[in-house]
């Protein structure tokens, strides 16, 4: 009878060590959630003042726009070209506008300068995807159609196009 509560211990030893683990992963994972949020936050903070301090508007001479589908993501983690996902960055299918790429988005909600710096697998085409922080923004930007004209290509100056 004292074997049976023994190895029945040892049993009981084994769920609290396995649910331990997993319960201090949880709190790995929601530790850093809430660390890219807060640095994530402190980004848009800085942008937000960059932006104010700015006197002269940029102005940027649109030469060829296209027409594009533009939607909105607010998942964070690391893009393709390996930053971390920030304001400012854009996703685009690489057989269209190549990472790196710096792009003009017309459009009244959320135009500006962007860089390309992921890619996603249902991007494909004529559609890019606008990182915006705040999820309810994002809900709101929905899908809609922008012109978008690629002021560099890529990480150089090498228009695709011309090489062809």
């Amino acid at each position: 009878m004292s074997i049976n509560k023994f190895h029945l211990n040892w049993k009981i030893l084994k769920r609290i060590c396995v649910s331990a683990v997993i319960l201090a992963f949880l709190c790995l994972l929601a530790y850093s959630h809430h660390r890219e949020r807060v640095r994530i936050a402190e980004l848009t903070k800085v942008l937000e003042e960059t932006i104010t301090l700015s006197d002269t508007p940029i102005k940027v001479e649109v030469r060829n726009p296209k027409n594009f589908q533009a939607t909105a993501y607010n998942i964070t983690g690391i893009t393709k070209s390996g930053l971390p996902v920030a304001p400012g960055h854009v996703a685009a299918d690489p057989r269209v506008i190549p990472l790196g790429s710096m792009i003009y988005i017309e459009s009244a909600l959320m135009g500006g300068i962007y860089q390309v710096t992921d890619t996603g697998r249902l991007i494909k085409g004529r559609i890019i995807d606008i990182f915006i922080p705040n999820y309810n923004e994002s809900i709101e930007f929905g899908r809609r159609k922008v012109k978008v004209e690629v002021l560099r290509y890529g990480y150089g100056d090498d228009d695709p196009s011309s090489k062809r």
